[in-house]
């Protein structure tokens, strides 16, 4: 019998969003953010180039490290099947929320290094971690633009990528209090093959950076993960904030 060429499907490309963080976890060490990681280095969503081959950005010293939490492990290695490319929403007012589940934040992004973050407790418990640098008007309108997308698809949306749909409900905002220039965050419930997945997001802005956080339990995944606190406390103070 001819074997069917193996395709990502919709629920395995939304998992490996989130997969950076225990793969590389549960396959490496604390020092991996300094090495590069199994599966290379940190991702340039913007270049598609990783830190074995590209100079380095000014963001790796800016986007947290194993040496800043001591309860987490921190590592940038990308995992084999990792999926590529910006999903499209089936409601343009929705794109916001869809393209904080692709490679990039947004395409106003001019560059983005991201890391996996595990607690060191449970490592199925993961945060993908991302900070993109924009023009000043830039950040702030992606700022504006999440809210108002929050405020419109709150009764749900779905997005395709590479043929293969997910949908996203449940999709509500949430208080997170930080020192950060403006701080958006929420969950969704996203649904692919009949499995639920809650998913907690968190972005931030300081000056023309921001720092996004997507976090969710690999393990009970109906069971929803929120961003720790010291994640983003952290990572905001690495920006000055």
């Amino acid at each position: 019998m001819r074997k069917r060429a193996r395709k990502t499907t919709g629920l395995a490309a939304l998992l490996t969003m989130a997969a950076l963080a225990l793969t590389t976890a549960c396959a490496g060490s604390d020092g991996d953010d300094d090495k590069g990681g199994p599966g290379g280095g940190g991702d340039r969503g913007d270049k598609g180039a990783s830190s074995a081959t590209a100079a380095p950005s000014p963001l790796d010293r800016l986007i947290i490290a194993s040496a800043d939490l001591a309860d987490y492990t921190v590592n940038q290695g990308k995992p084999d099947g990792w999926a590529s490319g910006q999903p499209t929403s089936s409601d343009p007012e929705c794109q916001p929320l869809a393209d904080a589940t692709g490679d990039k934040p947004s395409a106003a992004a001019r560059e983005t290094v991201r890391r996996g973050v595990n607690a060191k407790a449970d490592p199925a418990k993961g945060v993908t971690t991302a900070l993109s640098t924009y023009d000043a008007a830039d950040a702030e309108s992606y700022m504006r633009d999440l809210e108002a997308a929050l405020a419109a698809c709150g009764k749900g949306f779905e997005t395709t990528l590479d043929g293969n749909t997910v949908g996203y409900g449940e999709v509500r905002a949430l208080d997170v209090p930080t020192r950060a220039d403006d701080t958006v965050a929420y969950t969704m419930t996203a649904v692919s093959q009949g499995q639920k997945i809650v998913m907690h997001f968190v972005a931030v802005r300081s000056d023309a950076t921001i720092a996004t956080f997507t976090a969710l339990d690999l393990r009970h995944l109906t069971a929803g993960y929120p961003v720790p606190q010291e994640v983003v406390d952290k990572q905001i103070k690495k920006l000055g904030a």
